[in-house]
């Protein structure tokens, strides 16, 4: 939850704060002075400048919190209105738990604060709801918020979250706000408060509200506002081109849409619906030529492209003897998955990689789910909650994933995660193949790409792994 927060945080701030070049040369000379009276200069002007010299502060003084402290409180004090002072309240929230604690602090920034635009701080109650999913409450921190344009931004992040839990709820309130996000269409000026572009807040609105009505299965109203965000949008997404193709064949513009469904084929979008939507517009463009044998032929170049790819990954290493526990508490190792094939995958809830992972995921696991001598290992690791068994099911549950659920519990003493470890982890998602004899064939961290691609290429390493 609190990685969501921070990066709807630096989605919502990205167009209003300055891009600073890679490092930070004001920051590196302030660490490198060694004259202690100059530093002590420097230091005295920053604290009586500007609100980059006071943010400049708070990161110079990262490890004392004394008097990272101070130089915060003086930047909210002296200079509310800033985008670094916006960015402390910002970060403030991410140190509290419950939405009881949350809303409290809200309230006491706007008690402190009267005069000044809290929008964003807002953004961050509204997406907090809408992971629960709480259409009610997320409605009314968007419409305490000041800036018309800034309101429907952030309305289209608690909508986002929402539909990844569930589309229902999602698509019920971007209809009821359907007119209100209307009212930015053909609008140019940025917003006076917080500079927001409507331009782009409309066509945010309409590519999401699309999307829900595609998944929903309302083809005729999907069809026209994906159309409209398609001839809208100038640096068109992956899911809606594909959205627009289909819905395009679906009313016969076939020249138009085969080669983007073709390509979706050929890039394992493999179901039912896009087959047939292929096939149709195969048989009508090209009259007498085999149907069956150019979809087979876009099947197999996919399963062929992923093989090449991932023979060239296989490796043969001793699995360390790791252990973790599966949610009843039960601790499990290596040894008692001998003669099996195992799939590891360290996630964490915080992780954006690791979920946007879990379809790919849930894709392979379900080939797999009859097969007795292939076994999934979800293992949360690297947690930062006080009850993260509790955390991990509620997140996995609310998405309706249906995976083993294995945790890998921070040690107290050490503040290391054991099994982590012992596999030298260094980013998740980090996935771990290991045949039947407890050697690592396969191992990747990160994650890339579309679901379709990246489950067959699992699957692929699975019958690497145990041929």
């Amino acid at each position: 939850m609190k990685h969501i927060f921070l990066t709807i945080f630096m989605l919502s701030t990205l167009s209003m704060m300055a891009q600073e070049p890679e490092g930070n040369p004001k920051l590196e000379a302030l660490r490198n002075e060694k004259n202690q009276t100059v530093l002590q200069q420097k230091i005295k002007g920053m604290e009586n400048g500007s609100a980059e010299d006071l943010d400049l502060l708070i990161q110079y003084y990262s490890k004392d919190a004394t008097k990272k402290d101070a130089a915060t409180k003086s930047l909210l004090k002296k200079f509310p209105e800033s985008n670094q002072a916006r960015m402390q309240r910002m970060v403030s929230f991410l140190k509290l738990k419950g939405t009881e604690n949350m809303e409290a602090h809200l309230q006491s920034m706007i008690k402190a604060y009267p005069k000044v635009n809290l929008d964003m701080e807002k953004s961050m109650l509204s997406s907090l709801y809408a992971e629960e999913p709480n259409s009610a409450k997320v409605l009314q921190y968007v419409n305490a918020m000041e800036d018309p344009v800034f309101r429907l931004r952030a309305l289209v992040m608690a909508i986002e979250l929402m539909a990844a839990i569930d589309n229902t709820p999602a698509l019920e309130l971007a209809t009821k706000e359907l007119a209100n996000a209307k009212k930015m269409k053909g609008q140019t000026a940025l917003s006076k408060s917080l500079k927001a572009d409507p331009k782009a807040a409309y066509n945010d609105f309409i590519n999401i509200y699309g999307k829900m009505l595609f998944k929903a299965g309302k083809n005729d109203e999907a069809y026209k506002y994906t159309t409209e965000a398609f001839n809208s949008i100038q640096n068109r997404d992956a899911e809606l081109i594909e959205n627009y193709a289909f819905l395009s064949s679906l009313n016969g513009k076939y020249e138009e849409a085969l080669p983007v469904l073709a390509n979706a084929v050929k890039e394992g979008k493999h179901e039912h619906k896009y087959i047939e939507q292929v096939r149709k517009g195969y048989a009508k463009l090209n009259p007498g030529k085999d149907v069956d044998t150019y979809i087979v032929s876009l099947q197999n170049a996919f399963v062929e492209k992923i093989k090449t790819r991932v023979s060239k990954l296989i490796v043969n290493e001793a699995a360390p003897d790791f252990s973790v526990t599966d949610v009843n508490g039960k601790k499990v190792s290596l040894a008692d998955f001998k003669g099996k094939t195992i799939v590891l995958d360290f996630w964490a809830t915080w992780c954006g990689p690791c979920v946007a992972s879990f379809p790919a995921m849930q894709m392979a696991a379900n080939r797999y789910a009859k097969d007795p001598n292939v076994k999934f290992l979800f293992i949360h690791t690297w947690d930062n909650v006080p009850d993260p068994l509790t955390d991990a099911k509620n997140f996995l549950s609310k998405r309706d994933y249906k995976f083993d659920l294995y945790m890998d519990l921070v040690n107290q003493s050490t503040k290391r995660s054991p099994a982590a470890d012992s596999f030298k982890v260094k980013g998740i998602p980090a996935k771990f193949i290991i045949d039947g004899h407890g050697r690592i064939r396969f191992n990747i961290e990160g994650f890339e790409g579309k679901a379709e691609a990246a489950a067959e290429e699992l699957s692929q390493m699975i019958e690497l792994a145990r041929s």
